[in-house]
């Protein structure tokens, strides 16, 4: 559906724009006129996270995608949908292909879609549409020369938002971790001293975490990620790499609860789709007022990730305080802690594997059902009557007393260890 909305984007003092001189900075304003020409039709430029930073001059009617991107400043949702559903969004993500695509929400125009790239980096995206004259049979062509004529100018332009986020991530370290130039930090990021917070946390999946071929590039689809749904929530924001991932502080209206805080981190898990992100951790911290507790919400975020799954989970840190705590006594065991009847049992068990042989196996079966031998056996896939006698097995070679709550959880600290 058309609607003459030309008068809402017409961008203030565009009548008197002047061509930049050659080797000039331009701005993306500039760089979209300048595509806009070539092609034929509206431009919009956008950053990785699909956040507008420029568009060309336009006046007249255009379909309700584009008025919606650059009113609201970012790709609508239904549309990042859109792109993630037909595969488009991978395909711009790793290619220099020209998407083209025929229709889309709203009723669309076409639209040639294709991303800026400077070597291996991903710059931004360049989308064209439709106007009231269809596009010609060589658009495709002449959108990829123009875009990589324009990609130094775009370059130019992003180092100096990278110096910019670079600056923001600093501050928002220094409201994280409690250090002294906090209050200072929270006035220039604009946020409230005696607000509400909560902390997210996102990371890749645990069995990744060992690989580094990757590291770099995955951190930053995550954080890509993660800003471009922040920027959806219409809340105040700032996002600071960490470990694999990162951290977002997120500033909450004063009636929002755990539930709002938890309800953000679920959004940031579904808004990554079926695409190379579905496996990747979220965690939300407790809601905290003032920048005094923004060290202790940080740690919850960052301890609640460590004990999610590794298939694409949400986490919020009141539902596993418990894995935390457990988590927590662990890593604090001294390097040589050791239980006798454990070593005992290895050295009859004879196993190799990481959970041991046979009997290390039902041990840590059996502490993980509570004590119970039915759900061991159910969880093996062996009778109840052969856990009983692998039980009592384990106590002759052993000598632990199994019956005893501090044995067993001696036992299952101990063999938490790595």
């Amino acid at each position: 559906m058309n609607a003459p909305i030309g008068e809402a984007v017409r961008r203030p003092g565009s009548a008197a724009r002047t061509p930049p001189r050659p080797g000039a900075t331009a701005s993306p304003f500039d760089i979209a006129d300048r595509i806009a020409e070539v092609v034929g039709g509206p431009v919009i430029l956008e950053d990785p996270s699909f956040r507008v930073l420029g568009y060309s001059a336009f006046v007249g009617p255009m379909d309700r995608g584009r008025a919606e991107a650059i009113l609201g400043r970012r790709i609508p949702g239904v549309w990042l949908e859109h792109l993630t559903r037909t595969g488009s969004l991978d395909r711009l993500r790793g290619t220099a292909d020209v998407v083209d695509l025929s229709d889309g929400p709203w009723k669309a125009h076409r639209r040639l879609i294709t991303a800026f790239r400077a070597g291996d980096r991903l710059l931004g995206f360049a989308w064209v549409a439709e106007g009231e004259r269809p596009l010609g049979d060589g658009a495709a062509r002449a959108f990829r020369r123009a875009v990589d004529e324009e990609t130094p100018a775009l370059l130019r332009h992003l180092e100096r938002l990278d110096a910019e986020e670079a600056h923001r991530s600093r501050l928002a370290s220094a409201l994280l971790d409690g250090l002294p130039g906090a209050p200072a930090a929270a006035d220039r990021l604009g946020f409230d001293r005696d607000g509400r917070f909560v902390v997210l946390s996102v990371a890749g999946p645990a069995q990744a975490r060992a690989r580094t071929q990757d590291g770099e590039a995955g951190r930053t689809r995550l954080l890509e990620h993660l800003r471009l749904c922040l920027d959806s929530f219409h809340r105040r924001w700032v996002v600071t790499p960490r470990g694999d991932g990162g951290l977002a502080l997120v500033a909450l209206r004063a009636e929002e609860s755990e539930k709002m805080a938890a309800r953000l981190g679920q959004e940031v898990l579904r808004l990554a789709g079926d695409g190379p992100l579905r496996t990747m951790r979220v965690a939300a911290s407790s809601v905290g007022a003032g920048l005094a507790v923004l060290p202790r919400l940080r740690a919850e975020a960052t301890a609640a990730t460590v004990v999610a799954g590794d298939d694409g989970s949400f986490v919020a840190y009141a539902d596993v305080d418990a894995e935390v705590l457990v988590a927590d006594v662990v890593a604090a065991l001294p390097a040589g802690v050791r239980l006798s009847g454990i070593d005992r049992l290895r050295a009859a068990d004879r196993g190799t594997g990481p959970e041991g042989g046979e009997l290390e196996r039902t041990l840590r079966a059996f502490l993980a059902a509570c004590g119970s031998a039915s759900a061991t056996a159910r969880e093996l896939g062996v009778h109840v009557t052969t856990v009983r006698h692998r039980l009592d097995r384990i106590a002759a070679i052993s000598g632990l007393r199994l019956d005893r709550p501090e044995v067993r959880i001696a036992c299952d600290l101990v063999l938490r260890r790595p």
